[in-house]
């Protein structure tokens, strides 16, 4: 199971330590499993693997508008996805959003605070 999702091997001494590794490697291993299912429902000739490849380059940036008080308006974007990355994002019937939900303004005196 480890092997697909690369993971290496972890040993931990304390039992809560050993759950959460075990419920992590369960959570990504569930993850990889539904998206193998997907791509075959669609008729991908993507192995998990490839399409985890591709989406690996989706990019996201901050715009940093400076403003006259002294404050910054931060603005997160998507980069526009690659003709392969937007085949893909549209054969699995997944739309990306303009924006992440990360507008916010950030003013000197505040980060203070």
């Amino acid at each position: 199971m480890k092997s697909e999702l690369s993971i290496r091997p972890l040993f931990h001494q304390l039992e809560p330590r050993v759950k959460a590794h075990i419920l992590v490697a369960f959570l990504g291993y569930a993850l990889w499993v539904t998206l193998k299912h997907l791509l075959r429902r669609k008729n991908s000739n993507l192995s998990p693997a490839q399409a985890l490849a591709l989406f690996s380059t989706l990019e996201s940036a901050d715009i940093v508008l400076p403003t006259t008080e002294g404050c910054e308006i931060r603005l997160r974007r998507i980069a526009t996805p690659s003709p392969e990355q937007q085949q893909l994002l549209s054969q699995l019937g997944i739309t990306l959003p303009d924006h992440l939900n990360l507008n916010f303004e950030c003013c000197v005196d505040s980060a203070k605070a």
